[in-house]
């Protein structure tokens, strides 16, 4: 079973959460083609509360976890009427295989992300 799967809930973990929006933007400062397309991730109560993203690169063994970020913005906003937003910058820490293997590299892949938590309403 995978982390993704033994996850538990967004409903479980943080209640008062109806929504979760998570914008990411690709940048490779040292890439010769255009950056990879962004990404936009939408996560309702029942979502499984994982936040870890691959990087784009096909050739990456890398991820992005914005879990810190996430549980700190929730964590923070919990009991709050009004949505919350955090923005924030991450690296890619991960090696490129390229050339089936025969030469590795630090891969140099930015992030800029956006993290907006909508409340239940309590109409």
């Amino acid at each position: 079973m995978s982390e993704r799967q033994r996850a538990a809930t967004l409903r479980k973990l943080f209640p008062g959460i109806e929504q979760l929006r998570i914008e990411l933007v690709f940048n490779d400062p040292n890439a010769r083609t255009p950056s990879p397309s962004p990404q936009l991730h939408t996560l309702f109560s029942a979502a499984s509360a994982f936040f870890r993203f691959a990087c784009p690169c096909a050739d990456c063994d890398g991820d992005f976890d914005l879990t810190d970020a996430v549980t700190s913005l929730l964590t923070s906003s919990a009991g709050r009427e009004r949505a919350t937003c955090l923005d924030g910058h991450l690296s890619c820490h991960g090696m490129r295989f390229r050339d089936l293997g025969a030469h590795q590299s630090r891969c140099s892949m930015q992030l800029n992300f956006q993290v907006k938590s909508e409340p239940h309403c309590t109409a």
